[in-house]
């Protein structure tokens, strides 16, 4: 049903979307399918009916779900392909301020055969890593291989390509940063709870009362504190903090995180069962070496799985550090609403979709690693 829905939505709803300039808004264009200079869109457009022919007949079939997968992602290359393709054909004749960017046919499209690629893998029982790799690689290549050159976003890349990769490291240096520091407080909170159970309640609830406070509210109240104290030790101003910027930002972050990160230390602390602990310091081993040695290994996995949301939510929330003069890809997003500019829009929320999925693809599998071991 989904590659059904995905093979329509391009006719249905549009695939290319045709501006006159960057600020007037698009409308959708239809594909210039004559010959010869529509030939190698209406060869896309073949190729993206077939592959998409192919998986739904594929997905009717018990053992065909691998195949499914592989002409999901067929299918997604063919769908980029007639978009890049179908836009140098559309700005063939349109003036040079004139974009082409994908309609909602095509981000709908593009949304089914992502899930259909997905279901396709959980049907026989692995996770999507064949589809994403494959669909990654692919468009590498096209977009190396200059096939999607003439889509708007790649053109509004190449223009702030200097801009884009300092957004970049900016967003990763504000949500490691956050990470490292939330870490740092979380584990030795975890611990503490751990031996006195009685502050599990202060610390717990102190951590869940940061998540009703909302993030922009949080780094405002946090502005003031630092400005007072910069300003009683100015040589905190050579370090960077101040009461705007990076310092308040990694700040509020790392608040929030303290959360996941402390509830699933502590979950993972408490993992061993009260028998296999009470053997261990009978055998007398220490507080410490039955830290190290059962606690740690027996809980790692649920561990993990709370590390695995505080990373996706740091990188979710340092776009909200633009706000407040952070820097990161929140500036490109909050640029590209002042300006009406869903390209610029794109180009600061794609990174940080790319992050959260990389991040949390490799915490996912250090603790499928770990699970396999234990």
């Amino acid at each position: 049903m989904l590659a059904a829905v995905a093979v329509v939505a391009p006719f249905a709803l549009g695939l290319l979307a045709l501006a006159p300039n960057r600020l007037l808004s698009p409308r959708p264009a239809s594909l210039p399918l004559g010959l010869p200079l529509g030939l190698p869109v209406l060869l896309s457009v073949a190729l993206f009916l077939l592959a998409g022919l192919g998986l739904v007949v594929a997905a009717l079939r018990p053992r065909g779900l691998r195949i499914a997968e592989l002409l999901a992602v067929a299918m997604l290359l063919a769908l980029l392909a007639a978009a890049g393709t179908g836009a140098a054909a559309l700005l063939r004749d349109a003036s040079p301020a004139a974009r082409a960017m994908p309609a909602a046919g095509f981000w709908f499209s593009f949304l089914c055969i992502c899930l259909a690629g997905g279901a396709a893998a959980a049907g026989r029982g692995a996770a999507p890593s064949l589809f994403w790799a494959a669909a990654l690689l692919g468009g590498i290549v096209l977009v190396l291989g200059g096939g999607l050159d003439s889509l708007s976003l790649l053109r509004e890349a190449a223009a702030r390509g200097p801009e884009i990769r300092a957004a970049l490291a900016q967003h990763l240096a504000l949500s490691g940063g956050a990470f490292l520091l939330a870490l740092m407080v979380a584990a030795p909170a975890a611990l503490l709870a751990l031996r006195h159970p009685r502050l599990e309640a202060v610390l717990m609830g102190a951590a869940n009362a940061v998540q009703v406070v909302p993030s922009i509210a949080l780094f405002g109240l946090l502005m003031a504190p630092l400005g007072a104290l910069v300003a009683v030790f100015p040589v905190l101003r050579q370090w960077g903090i101040g009461g705007i910027g990076p310092a308040p930002a990694v700040l509020g972050i790392s608040a929030y995180l303290l959360l996941p990160l402390a509830s699933s230390s502590l979950a993972g602390l408490r993992l061993a069962p009260p028998a296999l602990l009470e053997a261990a310091a009978g055998q007398g081993m220490t507080p410490r070496q039955i830290l190290v040695a059962v606690r740690l290994p027996m809980g790692a996995g649920v561990m993990l799985g709370g590390l695995r949301l505080a990373a996706v939510q740091a990188v979710g929330l340092a776009t909200l550090a633009a706000l407040i003069g952070g820097g990161g890809l929140g500036a490109l997003i909050f640029q590209g609403i002042g300006q009406l500019a869903a390209d610029l829009i794109l180009l600061g929320v794609l990174p940080v979709v790319a992050l959260s999925l990389a991040a949390d693809a490799l915490l996912a599998g250090l603790q499928t690693a770990l699970g396999r071991r234990a």
